[in-house]
């Protein structure tokens, strides 16, 4: 019999339909940092289908949230303070009806006004896009949930890199996006690819189960 993710276990079905008055996207650290910085990940689909959600909240009226990290050191190496690392991608800039959140710290709810904001805006679910996959889109996915959000990530607009393993190996970047994701779809978040959710976003505005049992 093959393994069940404790969602599972508990009888929680995957999200089938969305409440746009109710959702609203997360796009997670898309900055150059990641892009041509120190940090230049393989990333480039990813963010072609954070593109493609983005449009397609905007086009239904979903909140989108912009999540940039800063580092709080004007010296730091990486996403310093006014550098060139820190500005968003080039198409996935925040639009005028967008919110921007800027954070220190990997989820982006530590020492931000996230929570605020969504609550403000009567948001129940985050659909989570971002890099990298293990830092801050697995910190803020799991935040959430004990926040008391439903939490659905999706998969295809996620990414990271290699990571160095015990003994001197290395862990490829896919391996590492893949375990992350299945420790999230355990029990924190419906984790989906870009073509559901697009077709979730596509349906008539109803309710997503709740993600707590």
């Amino acid at each position: 019999m093959p393994p069940m993710t404790l969602r599972q276990m508990a009888g929680l079905a995957p999200a089938s339909t969305i409440d746009a008055a109710s959702t609203a996207l997360l796009l997670i650290d898309f900055q150059r940092e990641y892009a041509d910085g120190g940090l230049a990940l393989n990333a480039d689909a990813a963010g072609r289908q954070a593109e493609r959600l983005m449009n397609a909240a905007d086009r239904i009226g979903l909140s989108v949230f912009h999540v940039h990290h800063v580092a709080a050191n004007s010296g730091a190496k990486l996403f310093r303070p006014a550098s060139p690392g820190v500005l968003p991608w080039p198409n996935l800039q925040p639009r005028q009806q967008h919110r921007c959140i800027e954070k220190r710290l990997p989820s982006a709810f530590a020492g931000t006004d996230l929570d605020t904001g969504l609550r403000g805006a009567g948001i129940e679910v985050i659909v989570v896009a971002g890099l990298m996959t293990h830092m801050c889109v697995d910190s803020t996915a799991r935040d959430a949930m004990h926040r008391g959000y439903q939490v659905i990530v999706v998969s295809d607009a996620c990414a990271t890199r290699d990571l160095p393993g015990l003994g001197g190996t290395t862990i490829p970047a896919q391996a590492i996006h893949e375990s992350a994701m299945a420790a999230l779809a355990d029990r924190f978040a419906d984790v989906v690819t870009s073509e559901t959710l697009l077709q979730l976003l596509a349906e008539p505005p109803g309710s997503v189960p709740s993600a707590h049992p």
